[in-house]
C-alpha cells in the first residue's frame, strides 16, 4: 500500500490505467467509461488495439502513381528509330506500318467509297498518317479496317499502378497502443500496426514482357492530436507491439511521450490519425526498363486518453 504523502491521483476516468510510482506497487481501480475494470501493475504496461471508430479512407488522392524512369512518352519503335506511341491529334502508332490511326468521328455514311464495299457493322473508318523513312509525316487519309490497325501498346508503368491499386489488397491500419485505452503523461507510449503484414507480390505479363508489384510497409505516421507526430519507418515502421515482459521501458521502434492531457479535449480524447505509406517496388522482366515505386497512403482515426497525475505531499 502506498503511503498516505505519496498518494497518486488520477484525474481522470481511466479506461485502463498506467500508474508509476517508485515507492511501491499500485493497481488503478477507478472504473472506466463503459463499466469494465483492468488492473495494471506498476511494473506492467496494460496493452491493447485500437480499433477505429469510423471507417477509414484511403490517405488522399494524390499519394503518388508510378511512372517511367524518364517519366517521358512511351516510344514505340519503327525503321530503326523511337517514336511517340500516342499523339494527341494523330492517335496511336503502330510498329508494323510506322502509321498513326485514330477512329474517324463521325463515321462516314454507308454508303461513302471509303468503305470499299464494306458495311459499316465489318469494321471502322480509321485516319491513316503515316511516317515516311526520313521522318515526315503523310497526307492524312481515311481507310477501311476490319481491326484496330493499332492499339495502346503495353504499359509496364500503367500496368503496374492498376496492379497496386485494384488487384492488391492493402490493409487500412489497425492502430495498437500501450497502455490500453488510457496514457498517462510522462509514461512511455507504444505504438503499433496489429496488420502491418505485406500481402504477397502479383505479377502480369502479356507475353513479352512481365511485371511484378512487390508492397511493403515504408513508413507509419502517427498524428497524435496533441500537436505533435511520431514518424516509424524502415524495419521498425511497423511498430513493436507490446508484451508485458517489457515492463515500463520505452518501444524499442514507435513510441511517444504526451507531455499534457486530455481531459479538456472534446470528449476527453485527443483525435489524431494513422496513415500506412505502403509502396509498391515494380519489377519489369526482361529488365530494360525502370518503373518508379507506386505510392499509396492508407490512414484510420485515431483516439487517445491521456491522464495527468499529481503527487500530493
Amino acid at each position: 500500500m502506498l503511503k498516505p504523502e505519496r498518494r497518486i491521483v488520477i484525474r481522470a476516468l481511466l479506461f485502463a490505467g498506467l500508474l508509476m510510482a517508485p515507492a511501491a506497487p499500485a493497481m488503478a481501480e477507478e472504473p472506466p467509461i463503459g463499466g469494465e475494470v483492468t488492473h495494471c501493475a506498476v511494473n506492467v504496461i496494460c496493452e491493447g488495439t485500437k480499433t477505429p471508430g469510423s471507417t477509414p479512407t484511403p490517405g488522399g488522392g494524390n499519394g503518388g502513381t508510378g511512372g517511367g524512369g524518364s517519366g517521358g512518352p512511351q516510344l514505340c519503335r519503327w525503321n530503326g528509330e523511337d517514336w511517340p506511341c500516342h499523339d494527341p491529334e494523330l492517335g496511336w502508332f503502330s510498329s508494323g506500318t510506322g502509321c498513326y490511326y485514330r477512329t474517324v468521328s463521325p463515321q462516314p455514311a454507308a454508303d461513302d467509297p471509303v468503305w470499299a464495299g464494306h458495311k459499316p457493322t465489318e469494321g471502322t473508318v480509321y485516319a491513316e498518317t503515316c511516317r515516311f523513312t526520313d521522318g515526315s509525316m503523310g497526307t492524312t487519309v481515311p481507310k477501311f479496317f476490319a481491326q484496330a490497325p493499332a492499339q495502346p501498346p503495353f504499359d509496364p508503368a500503367a500496368e503496374a499502378d492498376k496492379i497496386m491499386r485494384e488487384q492488391i489488397a492493402l490493409p487500412f491500419p489497425e492502430p495498437g497502443t500501450a497502455p490500453k485505452g488510457t496514457a498517462v503523461v510522462g509514461v512511455p507510449v507504444w505504438l503499433w500496426l496489429a496488420n502491418a503484414k505485406a500481402p504477397a507480390p502479383r505479377s502480369v505479363g502479356n507475353g513479352t514482357v512481365t511485371v511484378t508489384v512487390t508492397p511493403r510497409l515504408d513508413s507509419v505516421v502517427w498524428d497524435l492530436g496533441d500537436g505533435t507526430t511520431e514518424t516509424c519507418a524502415k524495419e521498425g515502421a511497423a511498430g513493436t507491439p507490446y508484451d508485458p515482459k517489457y515492463g515500463a521501458a520505452k518501444s524499442p521502434t514507435c513510441g511517444h511521450l504526451f507531455t499534457t492531457g486530455s481531459a479538456t479535449k472534446a470528449g476527453g480524447t485527443f483525435a489524431g490519425t494513422v496513415t500506412a505509406n505502403w509502396v509498391g517496388e515494380v519489377t519489369v522482366t526482361p529488365g530494360n526498363l525502370n518503373v518508379a515505386p507506386i505510392k499509396v497512403p492508407l490512414s484510420a482515426d485515431l483516439a487517445v486518453r491521456v491522464a495527468e497525475v499529481q503527487v500530493l505531499n
